[in-house]
């Protein structure tokens, strides 16, 4: 059976596919960052609580009250990215979504019930028992949300997976002989917790520089996280990049040579971040770290494009040229993104005048 005969045609995109990809990746990196921060942040502060109990207490109400705002912030730049994905890779995203259907509408009743719970973890302000019974439930909730969505893109990368549909109707298609599933989504998970560990630290960091001295234990332990989950995720790392079929990238190709670069690269960035960090140079190292990240992002598209490319490359997509539309979204991206870092300001500026 001839699998590229069940992919759809692609549909005209408006400009040339690399505004495109460029937007999908720089949005892909803003999603990606603000969700490392909410699911590793998370993961750390419930452990913690679960170890230290009320002497944990300034590190519980400092991740009790960035979890919503982080929340709200992940759903809101992962828009994007979702846009620009289907108008790209459509006739993948929207058939592998659709083979999955009853799992893809799970996240939206996941995403709606976790984020009522991280305000009520608010409310108890993270050390009631209650409280911590709150935090426990929206953390497992966003892990199967990982877990869906590293199905979907597994599911949208591997046409010869869809031949299953015939099998499974019901909408609940899972992944099937992907042999890098667990360790992507194992590398996405120890990244989560890598960034929410520099995340604690930079906020702690923030907090020092204003003259809060109760703050050189949580920058040890948020830059500990950090350099611990990276450590591991070196070894994860590898082990994602050994099972990646071998005869996949093909280094005498631009994009295969474009993915060995950003990948050799990546690794002493990531490897000065964390060097920084374990010197106290909090600022720097997530600097390096965010840099690590955006090569990784980069690195993640041009994988995507070496799974897909014997049924699809971005020169073949039809070209129909309307400026206007992606004029328009560059002014109100730009205008977003100055509301956001305002709001944050405000934020901030609200929570040292409470205090």
């Amino acid at each position: 059976m001839d699998i590229a005969s069940f992919v759809p045609v692609a549909d005209a995109i408006p400009v040339h596919w690399f505004w495109l990809q460029s937007l999908l990746t720089a949005t892909t990196f803003l999603h990606l960052v603000a969700m490392n921060v909410l699911l590793g942040s998370g993961i750390i502060a419930l452990v913690i609580m679960f170890r230290r109990g009320e002497a944990a207490r300034p590190l519980s109400c400092a991740v009790a009250e960035s979890l919503p705002y982080s929340m709200a912030l992940t759903v809101n730049l992962g828009v994007a990215p979702l846009l620009f994905v289907q108008v790209l890779y459509g006739q993948f995203f929207y058939t592998s979504s659709v083979l999955m259907a009853k799992l893809w509408f799970v996240v939206f009743a996941l995403l709606l019930i976790a984020y009522s719970l991280l305000y009520l973890h608010k409310v108890g302000m993270g050390t009631s028992r209650t409280s911590l019974t709150f935090l426990t439930i929206a953390v497992l909730m966003l892990l199967v949300i990982s877990f869906i969505f590293a199905n979907n893109i597994s599911l949208m990368q591997l046409p010869e997976n869809w031949l299953r549909y015939f099998d499974q109707r019901a909408g609940w298609l899972i992944t099937k002989g992907d042999p890098v599933f667990l360790p992507r989504l194992f590398h996405f998970l120890a990244s989560a917790v890598a960034m929410g560990g520099l995340a604690i630290a930079v906020y702690f960091e923030f907090r020092r520089r204003r003259g809060d001295g109760d703050t050189d234990q949580w920058i040890r332990l948020g830059s500990t996280w950090f350099a611990l989950t990276t450590g591991i995720n070196f070894g994860i790392g590898f082990w994602f990049l050994g099972r990646i079929p071998s005869n996949l990238i093909d280094l005498s190709h631009p994009v295969g040579q474009l993915y060995a670069a950003l990948i050799l690269v990546s690794i002493p960035v990531a490897i000065v971040s964390v060097i920084r960090a374990m010197s106290g140079k909090i600022y720097p190292a997530a600097g390096w770290a965010l840099t690590a990240v955006l090569l990784m992002t980069i690195a993640r598209d041009c994988l995507r494009l070496e799974y897909l490319k014997p049924y699809f490359s971005l020169d073949i997509l039809p070209q129909r040229a309307q400026y206007l539309p992606m004029v328009l979204f560059l002014l109100l991206f730009v205008g977003a993104l100055y509301l956001t870092v305002w709001m944050i300001k405000l934020l901030h500026t609200s929570q040292e005048v409470q205090s």
